[in-house]
């Protein structure tokens, strides 16, 4: 799934309001199978759409106290074995985490004409574990770097 494709996203806008900004979260799923990859948009994220993997992608727009907003993703590493596959997964989420970002931008394009100065809000991604050492919040630049 490395190499994005953006004839293989599908984009679920479910907003009322095509430039919401809060509540405004994203859900990204894909498959295996055909390389496609899922996008929803809404004021909730499309719990109906995870799995059992996990391997999802979700975030959300926040705003800092300062009234800076930030892109938030939330990456849960621990599989369904437990931290057995931990290590691997978040290797996983690491090397794919780029397309993951690209496809949110391409996906959302008509908000980020909207609002381009959201392209230069940071991107901060936490990955969830039972692993202290895997357990942690990473800064990923910002949406003009993909």
């Amino acid at each position: 799934m490395s190499t994005f494709n953006e004839n293989k996203l599908w984009v679920n806008n479910r907003l009322n309001r095509l430039y919401q900004l809060h509540p405004r979260r994203y859900t990204l799923t894909h498959s295996d199978q055909t390389g496609e990859l899922f996008l929803v948009i809404g004021s909730e994220f499309a719990y109906e759409q995870l799995t059992t993997k996990r391997d999802e992608v979700v975030g959300e727009w926040l705003a800092h106290q300062s009234g800076h907003p930030y892109f938030y993703i939330y990456i849960r590493l621990d599989g369904i074995d437990g931290t057995a596959s931990t290590e691997k997964r978040n290797e996983i989420f690491l090397r794919e985490l780029p397309l993951a970002l690209k496809a949110i931008k391409k996906g959302d394009e008509s908000f980020f004409q909207f609002y381009p100065q959201f392209l230069q809000a940071p991107i901060y991604v936490f990955f969830q574990s039972q692993d202290s050492h895997l357990n942690r919040t990473d800064y990923f630049g910002c949406f003009n770097d993909y």
